[in-house]
């Protein structure tokens, strides 16, 4: 085979190809008989006294008679149909005696029942010129005059055969685009439904609300009746966000600019939510429609005003944080006795004060384990045991007992138990209630087994005014302190915080 065969051999192939594609789209293989074919076919027999008539349409393999009369054949073999010819010349066909044309003796119409002799028949053409079959005549007797107007008849009516098909394809397409869209819409509520969102369509002449999705569940159990005109949702709206969620839906229709609109609703058990919603304005069926979602964004609002407080909260608590650190600065730097001894001292104050922080930090910024304070001390000084229960202290409170045992700790460990290896202390508390006021928490700092003290220490220094000032000023409390010969003996009294979990 040369080049110019084959290019020609896959022409045909490729023109076959989507002549086939034309032929199913219009999906008449699978149909049953339709009425406005039989009626043509009667017609083209009694206009042309025919006792044989069909309309045929050719596939790769078969001749099918969609509609026939004379006949009771569904179908025949491509390789002898005679309406299959017309589909490689694209012209009508007169065969005047088949019985007598060599390429139509095996035709099982013409060597059986009906016994055609005469044919003729118009291809059917569709829109994008592809030939899917003809609508033919045929005599059991030959006939060898066929007149030209009679021809043009014939494919008129053709024609008409196929203007019935699109017709037929076209009614097909929309039932299946209004399966689809169905199919599409249902999909889209599910969605939107479990999405926790809801879909709206307000027609704008008529005001009615149009409702999908979780509507139910963001306006109410009773929003297809209570909700289902604009005016009766807007009821639901919060007093203060109507004119606003109406100014957004007529810009929406008056700008052609989208829909967009943050408001509360109230329902009628008074709970309020927050909504956002989102829209276009369009033109459906000539009317005026604004459709679109409504989410309920009532714990991100709600979030949002959560973290708004939070903010609040720590730049409070920043503020007291750097007055606190500008005030130990500043009162260490007057008790210091050299630069290495400022240094110390402000290191292990400042130690004191990450360490609060971080248990606040752990927990929700506001308030913080005292159990979490004391092992965080106990992580530094070895030598320190405890027991007690657990207290939640605020961040007041924290940040003073911190300072506090924080210098009880430095002091022992420079001048008191923890300077020998056989020194040790140990915190004790419970909380005491009260018959009448706040319940107290009662903490004793011990130390045994440290160096003889033979008196108690001279002047107090920057050191001891923090704790004094720590616990009577900030903590509300009292602190009492027994010096013995094995070593301080301390009494700390504060009222014990309202909101608490104890261990």
């Amino acid at each position: 085979m040369n080049a110019g065969n084959q290019m020609n051999s896959a022409s045909e192939l490729k023109r076959e190809a989507d002549r086939l594609a034309t032929l199913f789209s219009y999906q008449a293989l699978e149909k049953a008989p339709e009425d406005a074919f039989s009626r043509i076919t009667r017609l083209v027999a009694d206009i042309f006294s025919a006792p044989v008539a069909s309309i045929s349409l050719v596939d790769a393999d078969s001749e099918w008679f969609k509609s026939s009369v004379g006949f009771s054949t569904l179908r025949a073999d491509r390789r002898v149909s005679i309406c299959a010819r017309s589909i490689d010349s694209g012209e009508p066909m007169v065969v005047e005696d088949a019985s007598a044309d060599p390429r139509f003796l095996n035709n099982p119409l013409v060597s059986g029942d009906p016994a055609i002799r005469f044919y003729a028949g118009a291809p059917l053409i569709a829109p994008n010129g592809t030939i899917l079959g003809g609508l033919w005549i045929a005599d059991t007797s030959p006939r060898f005059r066929i007149t030209k107007n009679q021809m043009n008849q014939l494919k008129s009516l053709a024609d008409i055969v196929m203007s019935e098909m699109e017709l037929s394809r076209e009614i097909g397409l929309r039932e299946l685009a209004q399966r689809n869209a169905a199919i599409a819409r249902s999909n889209l509520d599910l969605t939107l439904a479990l999405s926790d969102i809801a879909s709206f369509r307000i027609d704008l002449e008529s005001g009615l609300i149009e409702w999908g999705g979780a509507y139910m569940k963001i306006w109410g159990p009773d929003a297809g009746e209570a909700a289902s005109e604009v005016e009766s949702a807007l009821e639901r709206v919060h007093p203060e966000d109507r004119d606003s969620v109406r100014a957004a839906m007529s810009a929406a229709a008056d700008d052609n600019e989208k829909f967009e609109a943050r408001f509360r609703i109230v329902l009628p058990s008074g709970e309020i939510r927050w909504i956002e919603g989102y829209g276009d304005y369009l033109e459906s069926n000539g009317r005026p429609t604004l459709t679109g979602i409504n989410k309920d964004i009532t714990h991100s609002v709600d979030q949002e005003e959560q973290l708004k407080l939070h903010t609040r909260e720590l730049h409070h608590r920043l503020r007291n944080l750097f007055a606190t650190l500008q005030s130990i600065m500043t009162l260490t730097k007057g008790s210091a006795t050299s630069i290495d001894d400022y240094i110390e001292r402000i290191h292990s104050r400042l130690n004191a004060l990450n360490r609060a922080q971080q248990i606040l930090l752990d927990t929700n910024f506001v308030t913080g384990s005292f159990v979490a304070l004391i092992r965080d001390l106990c992580n530094t000084y070895p030598r320190i045991s405890w027991s007690g229960p657990e207290i939640i202290l605020p961040e007041n409170a924290m940040v003073s007992i911190s300072l506090v045992l924080n210098e009880l700790s430095t002091n022992a460990a420079k001048y008191g138990a923890l300077t020998n290896e056989a020194g040790r202390v140990k915190i004790d508390w419970h909380i005491e209630t009260a018959e009448e006021g706040p319940d107290m928490v009662i903490l004793t700092w011990s130390e045994r087994d440290g160096p003889a003290l033979e008196a108690a220490p001279g002047a107090a220094g920057f050191g001891s005014s923090l704790i004094d000032h720590s616990i009577t000023r900030n903590l509300r409390g009292e602190i009492k302190r027994e010096w013995n010969r094995d070593g301080l003996q301390c009494s700390i009294v504060f009222p014990a915080p309202e909101e608490q979990e104890l261990g």
